[in-house]
């Protein structure tokens, strides 16, 4: 997708003629009108947090061969004593195609195959892009894009950016009190020039000069054509690029289980994690939690466990959940002689991970993919996650002229003003997400309106539904989904058993929908378990049982359970003594 940047002049960081320092940002003038300009009241707090989000920027944690720069030097040496006879069998075949194709229909794989060829040019697009960061990196900033995106609200000023290699997304939100003598503001989204330069320019930061935050309006108020600092940029964005934004956007409203972890717990973590290097797998971090109990998580494969003296964890059970891709938290390393705690929001095991670090009146949030090589893009499957939501264009345009109004809005006021169902108000939520048009603020538990682009994402760069969920959804509406058996277990979730075009399948589904467990005879499952999402039977088996009342059926912890039931049951273990056998069941 081509995007239009206007800048005039360079993001800076000056001295004023009171002795303190500018840092000024130039907005995209291309956008509308997007301004701000207050004092930091913590300029080394906001320093080290604006380089931390430097560092999700640059972040590469791919795995990156060795260099062949002279072996390939020498091979076009060779190659070029051939360019003669490669160009003359180019031309006579060039011209030998073209004929057979002017004779040929269309073929009916046209499209197909231009999709295939489009994944082989963004491959090889990105892998240029990376020896570029690595050898000329002034040329990498010139054609890569990796402006952040600013947005100036009511009650905070955030900084966007995405990692380049899509795994990662960092949102630096600093609260409007972490300013003083505001001079003026105008609320909105717009990207701003960011250079290697500038980041440099943020080291000089000090306490003792004060700071103030320019998004600068200059642009905005004269006229800059044929001025000679005003320069415009035309990037096509990939779009791989677009459709991580808004999955992040999407997975940040998925429901999860929110830990407090202490800074010497993480400490701890990045300090063991930078002096040893795995030799195997698995390359896990494994969190260990239990209702009353502080958080504790185990580095994989050394089962070196670390013990959090954050607050406890108020959960309704005991979980084990594994996250992978934990270098990446490298990016905290700085942060952590200003944090005061630090959250992480987990949404199971495999799946994506929020980390919040709280600085007083600066949040530094990251959002980490299931694993590095597993981007936002396309690994993550959170539309499979959330397959059980739907959004209607009523409620959909009722959100977003709501959030649009206000700027930020919880789920209650949402509800309240839309009097929408949770299943439509929350499709209609993860909807504006996909198409960039809100975020979901952990921080402050709000939906805040963050248009990515002045227009919404086209379905074209969203990409289309995940097979799996397409073909659940045909089956349960054609009636080829049956239920067997449905009941009520502890925690307030159901476990529900039937079978889904002709394969059996269990699941254990929560009260907001979500399938926390399951087991299905089925090669996808097979081949991901739930690391991908749920396969298309169990997706089926839930659109089923979201029909039913959990309560018309008969609980699976009393003395009535099926004899089916009893037979599946390992032996010296009863249904009716409880649910402990369906729990080792599922494991």
């Amino acid at each position: 997708m081509n995007v239009d940047l206007r800048y005039l002049g360079r993001s800076r960081l000056e001295r004023s003629s009171s002795g303190g320092e500018l840092l000024s940002f130039a907005p995209n003038l291309a956008r509308p009108a997007v301004f701000y300009d207050g004092q930091v009241r913590h300029p080394i707090r906001f320093r080290e947090a604006i380089s931390a989000l430097h560092d999700v920027v640059i972040g590469d944690h791919r795995f990156k061969k060795r260099d062949k720069g002279a072996y390939l030097a020498w091979r076009e040496q060779e190659e070029v004593r051939e360019a003669e006879l490669r160009t003359e069998i180019y031309n006579k075949t060039k011209r030998a195609e073209l004929e057979r194709i002017a004779r040929e229909p269309l073929p009916p794989n046209l499209e197909s195959d231009f999709r295939r060829m489009h994944s082989l040019y963004w491959t090889a697009r990105r892998r240029w892009a990376s020896e570029l960061a690595s050898h000329d990196p002034e040329l990498f900033r010139h054609l890569v894009p990796c402006d952040p995106v600013v947005t100036v609200a009511p009650d905070v000023v955030f900084f966007e950016c995405f990692a380049k290699d899509e795994s990662s997304y960092g949102c630096l939100v600093v609260d409007r009190d972490g300013f003083e003598n505001e001079s003026k503001a105008g609320l909105g989204t717009t990207n701003v020039d960011y250079s290697m330069a500038l980041y440099e320019h943020f080291q000089g930061l000090r306490s003792y000069r004060p700071t103030r935050l320019q998004v600068d309006p200059t642009g905005f108020e004269v006229k800059v054509e044929g001025h000679a600092d005003y320069r415009e940029e035309k990037i096509d964005l990939p779009p791989s690029w677009l459709r991580g934004f808004g999955q992040i956007s999407a997975a940040m409203g998925l429901p999860g289980r929110r830990v407090e972890l202490s800074t010497d717990a993480v400490y701890s973590l990045l300090a063991f994690l930078r002096r040893h290097r795995e030799k195997g797998g698995p390359r896990s971090l494994k969190f260990v939690l239990e209702p009353g109990k502080r958080a504790r998580f185990v580095i994989e494969p050394f089962n070196v466990e670390i013990e959090s003296h954050g607050s406890v964890y108020d959960g309704e059970r005991p979980e084990e959940i594994k996250v992978w891709g934990r270098r990446r938290l490298m990016v905290l390393a700085r942060l952590l002689p200003l944090c005061e705690r630090i959250e992480v929001v987990l949404l199971g095991s495999g799946l994506p991970s929020v980390w919040i670090a709280h600085m007083g009146e600066m949040r530094l949030v990251l959002a980490l993919s299931g694993w590095t090589s597993n981007d936002w893009s396309s690994g993550a499957a959170l539309d499979l996650i959330s397959g059980g939501f739907r959004s209607e264009p009523r409620v959909l345009d009722a959100v977003k002229v709501a959030l649009e109004r206000d700027h930020r809005l919880s789920y209650g006021a949402l509800s309240s003003l839309t009097g929408a169902a949770p299943e439509l108000l929350l499709g209609s939520l993860q909807t504006l997400a996909k198409q960039g048009q809100c975020v979901y603020d952990f921080s402050a538990e709000v939906f805040r309106w963050r248009p990515i682009l002045p227009v919404a994402l086209s379905e074209t760069l969203i990409g289309p539904e995940h097979p799996e969920l397409v073909a659940a959804r045909d089956a349960w509406r054609s009636g080829r989904v049956k239920v067997t058996r449905d009941g009520a277990i502890e925690g307030n979730r159901r476990m529900v058993v039937g079978v889904v075009n002709g394969v059996k399948c269990e699941a254990v589904i929560d009260a907001d929908g979500i399938i926390r467990k399951g087991t299905c005879s089925c090669s996808y499952f097979f081949k991901s378990r739930m690391r991908k999402g749920p396969c298309q039977h169990l997706l089926g088996l839930r659109m089923q049982a979201q029909t039913t009342p959990a309560s018309t059926t008969t609980s699976l912890s009393g003395a009535r359970a099926s004899s089916t039931t009893a037979a599946r049951a390992p032996s010296g273990e009863r249904p009716s003594e409880g649910p402990k056998w369906y729990e080792k069941w599922f494991k």
